[in-house]
């Protein structure tokens, strides 16, 4: 069979060329290259995804995905309330506890990465905002009266070997790489840009302490040296256990360790680092995108790809040799992650690549704090201590590609296109990177020896583009659409709504467990995320400015639901229309009563 497959393959390439844009065309495309279209697509049902099995393949039941596990890890990601673990011994301010979460970096509408060269999480102020044309603007930055003074991750010893800074616990938590994506969280055996989540209890971080010596799963792990590293290690402690609405929701998805508690009276035993981590696991492992155009045509919807996409497509699977881009061979699975032959995600070094990107820039200031010019950032070798590892880095989804800038691990990359033209000239942007041994061929002379780049026209750079933009972007990941497979990054409407058992502890329809704004705590968060009405350019202010902004949009637009424009529906009448900027105007003009906030408390769902 597959002879026949390659023999049509051959004979399409030899009359038609690359030039080939039908659906069925590029379905034998797809066979030749990877064999089967079933190992590219993404399981329909959460628990047919990728779950850690025992020896005998079983999934083991510690770590399976559970719908309890699941909405706990959901409500926790995006709580504020963990981030406790403030040491003012080393700068950390204790003003800016509870004020971020695993969401302060790790964005819905930024690819489930932070939409900025530097994240920032405690220490940081603002999250963002939706403009007229629902383009989200990204406006996190370090708070203007805290200073930075080591990067996360990073520590400063003294000639006695005494901590005397750590990135962990100053006054700004900010790592120095790009924020990664947690899309496709299930079909990683490794996790972080390095691959240090997920390896065996033998291997030791930088500080000399073993990575992962409970042995857990990548996706565990992940989450483990994510609490650690980012001011919430022991918020159960403090936090989580004093809060009933949070201490009913870990008896749900932890019933085993809950009839220990019952046994023993210690809440440590249900409310934990390790139940902790296995809830927001469980609800990574969910994240995934569904319904791509490309995830359609993969179901066999000859419709779901126009045309440029189709060429994009094409590109995207060809190999350069043959003029294409060849992009497949390190993007390929269902998660767009993998090498091509590893569409199971078994292999481990295969999937980090040196394409030549430099450093962060918060690494300059690594060398100037620490006095070593020494310092880099060398990406998989920081873990395995192997050479031939030397700025390797692992390969991300391409999945939401649209919403994923800045891109690469340093953040140097700032549009789609951008990366396009990089991978297509094949000229390494970082000095190091790119004379090193480990420097990947395929990114310098993918068509062979004595090539650079890919060769791509104007057109075809085109054509990918718009593949990678609009033909892997699927609009549910980020806000929840009718009838689609895709379940939703940010916090759904109903997943605020509570049962009477927990309305009876305390919990609050529209609101978290905790009561805090969802995401971010920080002043500046707050008027973000519960805007002012008519406050629609973002500047905390209801004003003549806005009116014209809204008169613009309705010019150009016409009147229509809110959808992403919340704030431009000053009236609150579910509709964009004339009386919104009459009404603003009025305030605006002849004083009286501020257009109202679309609800009542700090932190209630603004999506409605």
């Amino acid at each position: 069979m597959l002879s026949r497959i390659t023999f049509v393959w051959v004979f399409l390439s030899i009359s038609q060329g690359l030039e080939a844009q039908t659906p069925s065309e590029l379905r034998q495309l797809l066979l030749h290259r990877v064999g089967s279209l079933e190992t590219l697509r993404v399981p329909a049902n959460d628990l047919d995804l990728p779950q850690p099995r025992n020896e005998n393949g079983d999934i083991d039941p510690r770590f399976s995905i559970s719908e309890e596990k699941r909405y706990l890890g959901k409500l926790l990601f995006h709580d504020p309330i963990m981030t406790t673990n403030i040491r003012p011994e080393f700068g950390g301010d204790p003003a800016t506890r509870q004020t971020a979460s695993c969401s302060s970096c790790h964005v819905a509408e930024a690819a489930t990465k932070a939409g900025a060269t530097t994240s920032i999480g405690i220490g940081g102020m603002g999250r963002f905002y939706p403009d007229l044309q629902g383009n989200i603007i990204v406006r996190r930055t370090q708070s203007v009266d805290l200073v930075d003074d080591i990067p996360t991750g990073i520590n400063k010893t003294g000639v006695g070997g005494e901590l005397e800074l750590v990135g962990a616990f100053d006054a700004v938590d900010s790592p120095p790489r790009s924020s990664p994506t947690v899309i496709g969280f299930a079909f990683n055996n490794r996790l972080t840009w390095d691959g240090a989540a997920g390896e065996p209890p033998t291997t030791s971080g930088g500080d000399g302490f073993p990575l992962n010596p409970e042995e857990l799963p990548a996706g565990e792990n992940f989450v483990q040296l994510a609490l650690r590293n980012h001011r919430m290690s022991g918020s159960w402690d403090d936090a989580l256990r004093f809060n009933d609405v949070y201490y009913e929701l870990f008896a749900r998805a932890f019933p085993q360790e809950y009839r220990l508690y019952r046994q023993t009276s210690n809440t440590g035993d249900f409310v934990n680092e390790n139940t902790v981590s296995r809830a927001i696991a469980g609800f990574l492992r969910t994240v995934i995108s569904r319904d791509t155009p490309w995830d359609r045509f993969l179901a066999g919807d000859d419709s779901a790809l126009d045309s440029q996409q189709l060429r994009g497509a094409w590109l995207f699977v060809a190999s350069a040799a043959e003029g294409g881009a060849d992009c497949i061979s390190c993007h390929s699975g269902p998660n767009l992650n993998k090498q091509l032959g590893d569409e199971s995600g078994l292999l481990v070094e295969e999937n980090f690549v040196n394409v030549g990107i430099g450093e962060h820039p918060l690494h300059e200031m690594a060398r100037e704090v620490l006095g070593s010019p020494d310092h880099r950032d060398r990406g998989r070798n920081n873990v395995t201590g192997d050479s031939a590892h030397n700025f390797r880095f692992k390969t991300p989804t391409l999945r939401q590609s649209r919403d994923a800038g800045p891109y690469m691990h340093d953040g140097s990359l700032v549009t789609l296109r951008d990366v396009v033209e990089y991978f297509n000239k094949g000229v390494p942007a970082g000095l190091e990177a790119g004379s090193a041994d480990s420097l990947s061929s395929r990114f310098s002379e993918p068509r062979g020896p004595g090539t650079a780049g890919l060769g791509l026209s104007a057109q075809d750079v085109a054509a990918l583009v718009e593949f990678l933009d609009s033909g892997l972007y699927d609009r549910g990941l980020v806000w929840p659409q009718e009838g689609s497979p895709t379940r939703s990054f940010n916090i759904e409407y109903d997943e605020l709504q509570y049962d009477e058992e927990l309305r009876y502890l305390g919990a609050q329809n529209g609101a978290l467990p905790s009561l805090l704004t969802i995401g971010d705590h920080d002043d500046q968060s707050i008027r973000d995320v519960v805007f002012k009405r008519g406050d629609v350019n973002g500047d905390n202010a209801s004003d003549m400015h806005d009116a014209i902004f809204i008169l613009y949009f309705l010019f150009v637009y016409g009147a229509q639901e809110p959808s992403n424009y919340f704030a431009a529906d000053v009236n609150d009448n579910s509709v964009i229309d004339l009386t919104d900027p009459l009404d603003l105007l009025k305030y605006a003009l002849l004083g009286g009563v501020e257009p109202a906030a679309p609800f009542p408390n700090r932190g209630m769902d603004w999506t409605r």
